[in-house]
C-alpha cells in the first residue's frame, strides 16, 4: 500500500503544482486584461483643457467627458440609488435656513502631483467654478447653486462652508446633480496662481483628483481617447478604487455600429448617451455574450399642446386636451414603441413619481377610457358633421393637426411614438400629420410655438427644478388664456419659484399642489411614459451600476472583466 500512497502523494503535488501555476497564469491574464473599451457617440477632447470654465466664457476650456476620470472628484455624491453619500467630504451639515452648506474634507487628499486638497483649495474652486467660470453659462441659469452662489469661507484646513444668498430644501442633492461644479484643480496650476480667472498651464491639464489620465502618445484625435490608471489618493485611502488599468473612448458615432463592434468583441461598452435604439434590444436579449442592464426612470415622455391658441385655448381647449389625455392608451405604447421598456405614465401629471420628493399629490393622470374621450368631446360640441371620421365643430375640424418631433438621433424614440399616438387618436376623430424636423428648427418651433403638438421629454432633475423647466420653455411659448397662469400673485411661475427656493418641506409640498393641480385641471401636457434605462455591455463586464441621473459618468473604472 505504500508504494501507491508515494504514487497518489506524487501526483497531487504535481496537480497542486499544476494549479498554482494555472492560477498564476489566469490572474496575470485577467490582470492584463482589465482595459475597458467604451465606444463614445461624439469626443469633446481637442480644445477644452480646463473643466472649470466654460468655453461660453474662454475658448479653449469647458467640460470634457475625460474629466470624469481625470478630475471629478464631488464632494458629496448620490450612489446609484440617489442617496446621498459622502466623497471628498467626510461630512456635511445644512443650516437652519438652508442658505448654508458646511463641508468637513477628507484627509489625505491629494492631486496627481502629490498637491494637498484642502479647504483652501476647495474655495478656490468654488469661487473659480460657480462664481466665475460657469457663472454666465446661460443653460444654468436655472440651476439654483449657480444663481444662488454667494461664497466660500475656509473655517481650518479641513472645513469650508459655503455660503448662498437664498436658502432652498434640496441644497444637498441639487450639489449632486451637475459635474461642472466638481472638475477641481490646483490654484498653483494657474498664472497668475491662485487667480480664479488664472488660465491654466497646458503642462498641468491632467493633474486632478482623478484616477486617471490621458495618455497622450496613445490617444488620437477625433478617433479615441486614452485614459491610464495612475496612483491616486483613493488607493491610499482604500477609497472606491478603480480596477481598470485602462478606459479607452473611442469615438463610433453610429449606435448600430456600436453593436456590431460589441458583437465583434471590438469594444465591451456601450456609452449610455449613444445607446442603441430600443428595437434593437430584441435581437440582443437572445445573445449571451451581450448583457443588457435596465432600470426605470424618472424621466418623463409626453406631448406639449398648444395651449394658448385655437382649439386648444380657452375652457373648450380644456376639454379637447382632457379628450386626448383619455383617448391614449398608455400601455400599447410602452410595449409597441418603446418595446417593453418603459412604464405608462397615467399617475402624474409632468411629474414622475419615481422623484423623491414629489408628494403625494401629484400622483394623477388620466387613465385610459376611449369612451370618456368621445364624450367629453361630444359634449364639447365636436361631432362628425361630413361623415368623413374626423370631428367638426361650428366649421373648424380636428384635421391636419401637426405632431412636431425632432430628427436628432438621440430622440430616436420619437418616431415609433409619433405613428402610435397618430394612430390612436384616429379612433376618437383627430386626424395628426406627424412633422418631423431637423433639430435646429424643432428648437425654434419650440421657442416660437409654431406647433399644435409637439413631443417632448423631462430629465431627471429634482423636482422643482423640472418644474422651472416647464414654466420656462412651455408656458412662455405663448400667451395663456386662463386667468391662473396670468394672475400677479397666482402665476404658474411665482408658485414653482416659490416651491424652489422654501426652506420648509409642508410650504413647498403646499406650493408643489398648487402647481400640479393646475397641471392636471388644465392638462396642458399629455404624459405618455416613464422610459427605463439601459446599458448594453459585454457580459464579461461584471459590477456595473447605473448613476443616479443621466448616466453621463458611472464610476465604469469599479467595474471588472471576468474570462
Amino acid at each position: 500500500m505504500i508504494p501507491n500512497i508515494r504514487i497518489t502523494a506524487a501526483r497531487l503535488v504535481a496537480l497542486l503544482v499544476l494549479a498554482a501555476l494555472l492560477c498564476a497564469g489566469v490572474q496575470a491574464a485577467v490582470a492584463a486584461e482589465q482595459t475597458l473599451i467604451m465606444s463614445m457617440g461624439s469626443l469633446k477632447y481637442e480644445n477644452a483643457t480646463d473643466p472649470t470654465i466654460s468655453s461660453e466664457i474662454v475658448q479653449g476650456t469647458g467640460w470634457t467627458y475625460p474629466h470624469y476620470y481625470t478630475h471629478y472628484a464631488p464632494l458629496i455624491e448620490q450612489d446609484t440609488n440617489g442617496k446621498i453619500i459622502p466623497w471628498l467630504a467626510e461630512s456635511y451639515e445644512v443650516s437652519d435656513d438652508h442658505k448654508t452648506i458646511t463641508f468637513r474634507l477628507r484627509k489625505g487628499i491629494e492631486f496627481a502631483d502629490g498637491t494637498s486638497f484642502n479647504a483652501s483649495v476647495a474655495k478656490f474652486n468654488f469661487d473659480r467654478i460657480l462664481g466665475y467660470g460657469y457663472r454666465d453659462k446661460t443653460r444654468l441659469t436655472l440651476c439654483a447653486p449657480v444663481t444662488y452662489y454667494d461664497s466660500s469661507e475656509v473655517l481650518d484646513e479641513y472645513t469650508l462652508r459655503v455660503q448662498f444668498t437664498q436658502g432652498w430644501l434640496n441644497i444637498a442633492r441639487d450639489l449632486t446633480t451637475l459635474a461642472y461644479y466638481y472638475g477641481f484643480i490646483s490654484p498653483r496650476d494657474v498664472e497668475p496662481a491662485w487667480s480664479i480667472k488664472g488660465v491654466l498651464k497646458p503642462e498641468k491639464m491632467n493633474n486632478g483628483l482623478g484616477p486617471y489620465f490621458v495618455d497622450e502618445n496613445e490617444t488620437i484625435p477625433k478617433e479615441k481617447v486614452v485614459l491610464i490608471k495612475r496612483h491616486s489618493w483613493r488607493d491610499d485611502l482604500d477609497f472606491h478604487k478603480p480596477n481598470m488599468d485602462k478606459i479607452v473612448l473611442t469615438l463610433i458615432a453610429d449606435p448600430q455600429t456600436a453593436i456590431i463592434a460589441l458583437k465583434k468583441g471590438e469594444i465591451n461598452f456601450i456609452n449610455r448617451y449613444n445607446s442603441p435604439t430600443m428595437d434593437s434590444l430584441l435581437e440582443l436579449e437572445k445573445n449571451p455574450d451581450i448583457s443588457i442592464k435596465s432600470r426605470t426612470s424618472s424621466n418623463t415622455y409626453f406631448i406639449s399642446t398648444a395651449h394658448w391658441k385655437v382649439p386648444f385655448n380657452g375652457s373648450d381647449g380644456i376639454l379637447l386636451r382632457k379628450a386626448i389625455n383619455y383617448a391614449l392608451d398608455r400601455e400599447e405604447i410602452a410595449e409597441g414603441a418603446f418595446f417593453g421598456y418603459a412604464t405608462p405614465a397615467t399617475d402624474t401629471m409632468f411629474l414622475s413619481p419615481l422623484l423623491p420628493d414629489v408628494p403625494e399629490c401629484c400622483h394623477k393622470g388620466y387613465e385610459y377610457n376611449i369612451d370618456k374621450a368621445k364624450q367629453i368631446l361630444s359634449d364639447a360640441g365636436w361631432k362628425d358633421a361630413d361623415g368623413d371620421d374626423i370631428l367638426d365643430k361650428n366649421g373648424e375640424s380636428l384635421k391636419d393637426f401637426n405632431l412636431v418631433i425632432s430628427s436628432a438621433s438621440g430622440l430616436n424614440w420619437m418616431p415609433d411614438t409619433a405613428v402610435m399616438v397618430q394612430s390612436q387618436l384616429k379612433k376618437v376623430g383627430i386626424d395628426v400629420k406627424i412633422q418631423t424636423l431637423e433639430p435646429n428648427l424643432f428648437s425654434e418651433a419650440q421657442k416660437n410655438g409654431n406647433f399644435n403638438l409637439k413631443l417632448d421629454y423631462t430629465r431627471p432633475n429634482p423636482m422643482t427644478f423640472q418644474l422651472k423647466l416647464f414654466n420656462s420653455s412651455l408656458i412662455v411659448s405663448g400667451t395663456y388664456n386662463d386667468s391662473r397662469y396670468v394672475n400677479e400673485n397666482n402665476t404658474l411661475g411665482n408658485i414653482v419659484h416659490q416651491a424652489g427656493i422654501a426652506t420648509r418641506e409642508d410650504e413647498r409640498n403646499e406650493d408643489v399642489c398648487k402647481a400640479c393641480d393646475i397641471l392636471y385641471d388644465d392638462a396642458g401636457i399629455i404624459p405618455l411614459v416613464h422610459p427605463m434605462e439601459y446599458a448594453v455591455i459585454s457580459s464579461k463586464v461584471k459590477g456595473y451600476e447605473f448613476a443616479p441621473g443621466w448616466g453621463e459618468y458611472e464610476h465604469v473604472e469599479e467595474c471588472w472583466i471576468e474570462n
